[in-house]
């Protein structure tokens, strides 16, 4: 079903799936890419100490420190578990991605836009809480990805996007 043929109702939810792809494979790349970054500096901050120990057969009180510092990474990453809600995100993008491509095959029975809404709602029911300054940036995506002007799209300051990621910024309009 095209765009043209659906109704505001359901124009509605087909956005808000699309946003709902992005807003999840944003936050499985930023997982990923914080576990990548741990494990590296895990991995670099300890070699460089079995490196000094091998040269020199102890350890400088800069390299313990710095060996706290790399289980401290270590242990973050492991309470955090970068790697398990990057899967989560996985998941979630690939359920909203199958609801988007049954909104587009399907017909305009109103059972089925019935049925797409249920849809939704189950895979939201999986979903962590919504970081919404990243779910503005993924609404603006989508919006001009459908052409609106770019003095139409919402506002969004610079920190709230600089720290998308980490803070819900429970201030910003709910999308």
């Amino acid at each position: 079903m095209q765009k043209s043929q659906m109704t505001d109702d359901q124009y509605a939810l087909f956005f808000d799936v699309r946003r709902s792809v992005r807003y999840h494979d944003r936050r499985r790349s930023f997982f990923e890419y914080m576990h990548r970054i741990t494990a590296a500096l895990t991995i670099l901050m300890a070699g460089s100490i079995l490196f000094d120990i091998g040269k020199t057969g102890m350890t400088a009180p800069w390299l313990v420190s710095l060996s706290v510092a790399a289980a401290l990474l270590a242990t973050f990453d492991m309470v955090v578990g970068y790697a398990s809600k990057a899967d989560l995100h996985r998941s979630l993008k690939v359920k909203f991605g199958e609801l988007e491509m049954a909104i587009i095959a399907g017909g305009a029975t109103q059972a089925e836009w019935d049925a797409h809404h249920l849809k939704r709602l189950e895979i939201e029911q999986d979903e962590p809480t919504i970081y919404r300054a990243l779910d503005v940036l993924c609404y603006n995506e989508v919006a001009i990805a459908d052409g609106v002007k770019k003095e139409d799209l919402r506002s969004i300051g610079c920190v709230s996007k600089a720290t998308c990621h980490f803070f819900h910024w429970a201030d910003i309009a709910h999308s």
